[in-house]
């Protein structure tokens, strides 16, 4: 596990690769921001290469392919990006596929849906936590076939106990940040029996 206080590795890649990103489109975040389609959009936060702290590292965050479920709870719009000539594009040494860009530009929008959540995931290579994190973003966005073949196909006895962990820490963040009593909606109940029947409870 990398120290609180090493630096972030960064690494220069190739700007003509694909990459994705989620998104809601038109619609102002919290902080003002906007995402457009067909626009290079510019970050309000220059990359800052000796971050410490992935809060810290600036510019946008996008992924690849076989990265990009893990963050499927970050808008209901699954984009392609396209990184300007000009711009440059960095890999961090996250295992999470994250690809930090000053500029991109969004392009070629997916309403997202359980089918399109499920291949997504049958075409992932994630971590056994970030598998976790994604049943519980599923299950919020109510993609529920996707949530239940993540349960199928990744927890069992000997690993339901930090799946659960992962699911409520999510939980508690989502109401504390959107003020909403997630763990009571029928969706988040219905995951949790399953996960709790695993679990033998």
């Amino acid at each position: 596990m990398k120290n609180k206080e090493e630096r972030i590795e960064f690494k220069r890649v190739n700007n003509k690769d694909k990459y994705y990103k989620f998104v809601e489109l038109n619609i102002p975040y919290r902080n003002g921001k906007c995402f457009i389609e067909n626009e290079i959009l510019i970050s309000d936060k220059k990359i800052n290469l000796n971050a410490t702290d992935r809060k810290e590292i600036g510019g946008f965050c996008i992924s690849d392919y076989e990265h990009i479920f893990r963050w499927v709870i970050r808008g209901s719009y699954l984009c392609e990006v396209i990184i300007p000539e000009e711009s440059i594009i960095y890999k961090t040494d996250s295992d999470n596929g994250i690809y930090i860009s000053e500029k991109i530009i969004l392009v070629n929008p997916i309403k997202m849906n359980d089918e399109i959540a499920l291949e997504l995931y049958n075409h992932s290579k994630l971590n056994d936590i970030s598998y976790f994190r994604a049943l519980a973003a599923c299950t919020a966005q109510g993609y529920i076939n996707t949530a239940k073949t993540i349960i199928k196909d990744k927890i069992n006895i000997n690993n339901v106990n930090i799946a659960l962990e992962e699911f409520y820490s999510f939980c508690k963040a989502r109401e504390e940040e959107y003020n909403i009593e997630v763990s009571k909606l029928e969706n988040v109940k219905l995951i949790l029996y399953e996960l709790e029947n695993i679990k033998g409870v």
